[in-house]
C-alpha cells in the first residue's frame, strides 16, 4: 500500500540506515542463509525498514509514538526494536514525515543513563540540530535532497 506521506530522511537517519545495510552486506557475504536470516543486525534492519516504510506511515500520530516534555513535537517508534528507538516528526500539511534519528549500539536504551538514546536526541535537538517544522529551511532542503 502507497503512503500518502512523502518519507524524506535527515542525513543523520541516512548515515545510521547506510552503516547499518553495510552491516547487513558483509553479513550477507560471510553467513550461511540460515545464519544470516537468524543475525539479530538483519532483523534489527528489516524491522526499521518495515517501520520506516510501512507501519508509521499509516498513522504517524498514533498515541503510542508520543513524546512529551522537551520532545513533545517529536515522535518515536520502539515495538519490536529492543533497545532502539526511531525518531521522526511529520506533518499533515504538507503530508510528509521527515525521519531524524535512530540510535546505534553506542546508544542502546537504559533509562538513566548519559547515552540513552532519548538523551542523546535531546541533546541534538537542544542543538537545533533537529527541527519538526515543515517552513524550517533546514527541512526544507532535506525536502528537496531526497534519496531513495
Amino acid at each position: 500500500m502507497k503512503s500518502k506521506y512523502l518519507l524524506r530522511y535527515h542525513d543523520f537517519y541516512f548515515q545510521r540506515i547506510a552503516r547499518l545495510k553495510e552491516q547487513v552486506k558483509e553479513l550477507r557475504g560471510r553467513l550461511d542463509d540460515e545464519e544470516f536470516g537468524q543475525h539479530e543486525i538483519v532483523k534489527l534492519a528489516y524491522r526499521i525498514r518495515q517501520a520506516d516504510q510501512e507501519i508509521i506511515p499509516q498513522d504517524p500520530n498514533r498515541p503510542e509514538y508520543h513524546l512529551t516534555g522537551s520532545l513533545k513535537k517529536y515522535r518515536r517508534y520502539k515495538q519490536g526494536l529492543q533497545r532502539y528507538r526511531l525518531f521522526f516528526c511529520f506533518s499533515n500539511r504538507p503530508e510528509i514525515i521527515l525521519y531524524l534519528y535512530l540510535n546505534d549500539e553506542k546508544h542502546l536504551r537504559k533509562a538513566g543513563d548519559k547515552s540513552d538514546p532519548y538523551e542523546e536526541f535531546k541533546r541534538l535537538v537542544a542543538k537545533e540540530y533537529f527541527s519538526h517544522n515543515p517552513a524550517d529551511p533546514k527541512v526544507q532542503k532535506w525536502i528537496r535532497d531526497y534519496r531513495p
